[in-house]
């Protein structure tokens, strides 16, 4: 099945996917401890409804959702070749701070870590990996969705100052953009050459790290060894 018509159908769901979240958070036990990962099962349900509308799901072999919430994708569209992947991601716009609730600019969700994106890439090919991705207001006084975007994986990535990936050191986990900003890597090739430079601007900056903790004597007899290697 054409996979080209099925990413148009998936981006073209976003209004119905708005609309139906804002009566789910309604109907629904959803708090802003648990609605990131609690919301998740509703999302894969209702793409199984809107790809089943749009005739790219017959039967159950059509599709796989997650088996635990460690998989990637959370949803896969396997009637189309290649297939589509699609995970899911929520953000609050509110955090609950020692001030009390206070708006925040960035979700800081983990988008994937540096080392299990070429992985990724080989298996689904980087035009057929997509977010959805919800963004909420919820404290303990209110619930709201704000925004949903249905967009390629990368659109949502940020940049460091150093003009690589932004990623967190202890993992290489990659970190999204602000909301409401503009994508800052607009293309797959843009997105494959900054993976490169930044897997190698992150294992600089680890061995960095790991020699900066080392008692001097030490650090020096590492390099010692390193320039004989």
């Amino acid at each position: 099945m054409n996979n080209k018509k099925a990413i148009s159908h998936l981006i073209s769901s976003k209004p119905k996917l708005l609309k139906y979240l804002k009566g789910l958070i309604k109907s629904e036990n959803f708090s802003y401890i648990n609605f990131g990962t609690a919301v998740e099962p509703f999302v894969q349900d209702k793409f199984i409804e809107i790809f089943t509308e749009g005739g790219f799901i017959k039967e159950k072999s059509d599709y796989r959702k997650a088996p635990h919430k460690n998989y990637f994708p959370d949803f896969t569209l396997l009637s189309t070749k290649p297939p589509l992947a699609i995970d899911i991601k929520a953000g609050n716009h509110s955090t609950n701070s020692k001030r009390g609730w206070v708006r925040t600019n960035n979700s800081e969700n983990d988008l994937g870590t540096l080392n299990m994106w070429p992985k990724k890439l080989k298996e689904f090919g980087g035009d057929n990996m997509f977010f959805a991705f919800i963004e909420y207001d919820f404290t303990d006084k209110k619930q709201e969705i704000v925004d949903v975007k249905i967009e390629p994986f990368y659109s949502f990535l940020d940049l460091r100052r150093e003009g690589v990936l932004k990623y967190r050191l202890k993992d290489g986990n990659l970190r999204p953009r602000n909301y409401n900003t503009a994508p800052k890597v607009k293309t797959l090739s843009q997105f494959s050459k900054l993976l490169d430079t930044t897997i190698v601007f992150h294992r600089k900056k680890s061995l960095e790290k790991y020699l900066n903790k080392m008692p001097q004597e030490e650090r020096k007899a590492f390099l010692e060894d390193q320039l004989k290697s």
